[in-house]
């Protein structure tokens, strides 16, 4: 087998699946498409063996079932799925039907500060806020005009992100990664896409058994529900009251966690994909750390030039730039991810920060394990 293949999204993330993808035997080629030439795929000549979903809006338009209507092989969740990601409320109610634990429901008027706001539609990883007082409460309501949304208690513990992978009937779980979703270390501070991760998680023998426990349950939800894709499935959880709680549900990698997680990983990524192998690993840790520009996430400075130092033990996968006369620019918020595999993997990419030439860089120099 010998597959040409197409990964949909141009992220860090999306060029992190591509370079997995290559290390493969079982690649012939393989390039990224961008969310918006989804529909072109569908009228291409010749088509192509495989599509991986990276980004979520196209698995949550459809394409998925589209393409394999066209007679396309996709990793990708399908859109009925796909409302675990573009709808919390139905999330909440896949997650209470199926006993899943998760936060309490409050009523909206609920004075019981802090508690959570949670958009039900996709926000782009921004519809989601803890509040601390009514006036930030009225404030972010307003913010996407329109929208449902819903007051859930606030959760207070350790998070880790699970990726799993739904294949012909059963879950492949990767190892826990921990992402940084705030800006700053401060607890005001906004979330964002992600400032870095890293994997795998220690836990200690209970918090695994238990993980275990949820996994084998969510996998018995989705069979129930009769869930027939081959597809990722991502589980935001928190250790409190003594187990593990769903906070959120993804439908994709997440991103950093996957670059971590990919980072870490030894054996062959598209061999998991297609045939269902079990995951191994490195030793060490996979770390991703997040380059970003100044005044993410609400106003990133774009153009600046770029210059990155030859570090062979980093690798660098682009997300907000943009290419110019063989010159590299920032044309986003995350401009790039930076990762390596180490015992801590986090000293060598806080130095390999501060090396890029970049001038209005901004990373998290808090960031460990």
């Amino acid at each position: 087998m010998s597959l040409n293949i197409l990964v949909v999204g141009n992220g860090a993330r999306e060029q992190a699946i591509k370079n997995a993808c290559e290390k493969s035997p079982l690649c012939k080629s393989v390039k990224l498409i961008s969310e918006n030439t989804c529909q072109d795929i569908l009228t291409s000549c010749p088509k192509p063996d495989l599509v991986i979903f990276g980004s979520e809006q196209p698995i949550c338009d459809g394409f998925v079932d589209q393409f394999e209507h066209a007679g396309i092989k996709c990793i990708g969740v399908n859109k009925n799925f796909s409302r675990l990601e573009s709808s919390k409320l139905f999330a909440k109610k896949f997650i209470v039907n199926n006993g899943i634990k998760c936060a309490k429901l409050l009523p909206i008027e609920s004075n019981d500060f802090p508690q959570v706001l949670k958009f039900d539609g996709l926000c782009k990883g921004k519809g989601v806020k803890v509040l601390y007082n009514n006036d930030e409460k009225n404030a972010f309501a307003r913010k996407f005009t329109g929208m449902r949304y819903f007051i859930e208690e606030y959760l207070d513990g350790e998070e880790i992100s699970v990726m799993s992978y739904m294949y012909n009937g059963r879950l492949i779980n990767f190892r826990p990664a921990r992402d940084f979703k705030r800006l700053s270390a401060a607890k005001d501070a906004p979330n964002t896409g992600g400032m870095g991760a890293y994997s795998p998680v220690e836990l200690t023998q209970e918090q695994q058994k238990k993980l275990d426990i949820y996994l084998k349950l969510l996998e018995k939800a989705l069979l129930n529900a009769g869930a027939d894709f081959n597809g990722f499935i991502y589980s935001g959880l928190i250790w409190t009251r003594n187990d593990w709680y769903v906070l959120e549900y993804n439908v994709r990698l997440g991103d950093p966690e996957c670059q971590a997680i990919l980072t870490n990983l030894k054996n062959d990524f598209l061999d998991i994909l297609l045939n269902g192998t079990a995951p191994e690993y490195r030793d060490g840790v996979g770390g991703c750390l997040t380059i970003a520009s100044e005044g993410y996430p609400d106003e990133p400075v774009k153009g600046d030039e770029i210059t990155l130092p030859d570090e062979p033990d980093i690798d660098v996968y682009f997300a907000g730039i943009r290419v110019n006369d063989g010159k590299l620019y920032s044309n986003g918020g995350r401009v790039l991810s930076i990762c390596t595999n180490a015992e801590n993997p986090f000293p060598a990419l806080k130095n390999y920060a501060e090396k890029i030439q970049m001038q209005h860089k901004y990373y998290r120099k808090d960031i460990d394990i």
